[in-house]
């Protein structure tokens, strides 16, 4: 199916078509699986897959209804969204910039909490509600090519952004080739509501294949873990153009 028809589909604005396969739509509610971690090869299409999602979201939100944070460290991936109204701050392509916005996340995350308990409400949907305040979604992106994970500064505050974003608006999505980083022998992957894998492993190398079930994934396809369950799935028909489009909207 081409993107562009994912584009017209009419659902619930926090609904993210990511793939299908002959079951249907892989289909992510950003409000029920707040953490996305995408792995694989360079040019295996992760990048591809984060702008998909990207621009699903502006399609469904407003600037005002939503905002990006976002971080590159390849410094070009994300540098078309860097005029939108949808970007919060410059994308960053620093790690010590990055530490300190996640940082200012993780502060964040921690003033949701507190207005959600302050207003005796579990969700922001219940709580946007009854406040005149509105809280916008909050998406924090990070296409990471040059090791970012490697630093135990940014794994501690990783680990606290996506183990507590449970119906507090905040979308958290990681986008890294280092799939054999420290990072992945900590909880963090199992943490992550939904795991998508483009890693091509060698059949032989058994410990790759058994996680991500890679063994069996052709071109275009990638492997998605969710409620303990493992499922392929083949990606859209993508066109570059249409990033353009979105962002000039």
């Amino acid at each position: 199916m081409d993107f562009r028809e994912i584009l017209n589909e009419k659902r619930n604005k926090n609904e993210i078509y990511l793939g299908q396969n002959e079951e249907g739509h892989l289909i992510i509610n950003a409000d029920l699986q707040p953490s996305i971690v995408i792995t694989g090869e360079t040019g295996a299409g992760k990048s591809i897959l984060l702008d998909q999602i990207l621009l699903e979201l502006m399609s469904t939100h407003t600037s005002l209804e939503m905002g990006f944070i976002l971080i590159d460290t390849s410094g070009v991936e994300l540098n078309h969204y860097q005029n939108t109204n949808y970007t919060l701050t410059s994308v960053l392509n620093d790690k010590d910039k990055a530490i300190v916005v996640l940082s200012r996340v993780l502060k964040e995350i921690e003033r949701r909490k507190k207005l959600l308990y302050d207003a005796k409400v579990m969700t922001v949907s219940e709580y946007n509600k009854i406040s005149s305040v509105k809280l916008p979604l909050l998406v924090v992106a990070i296409d990471d090519n040059k090791s970012l994970l490697n630093s135990e500064d940014i794994e501690h505050l990783l680990s606290g952004i996506i183990s507590g974003l449970s119906g507090i608006g905040v979308l958290f999505i990681l986008v890294t080739g280092n799939v054999h980083t420290p990072f992945f022998e900590t909880d963090l992957n199992t943490l992550a509501s939904v795991l998508i894998s483009f890693d091509f492993a060698a059949p032989e190398d058994s410990s790759r294949a058994n996680l991500y079930g890679a063994d069996k994934l052709k071109i275009g396809e990638f492997m998605v873990r969710q409620n303990d369950e493992h499922k392929i799935y083949q990606n859209y028909e993508f066109d570059d153009a249409i990033i353009q489009e979105m962002v000039e909207r």
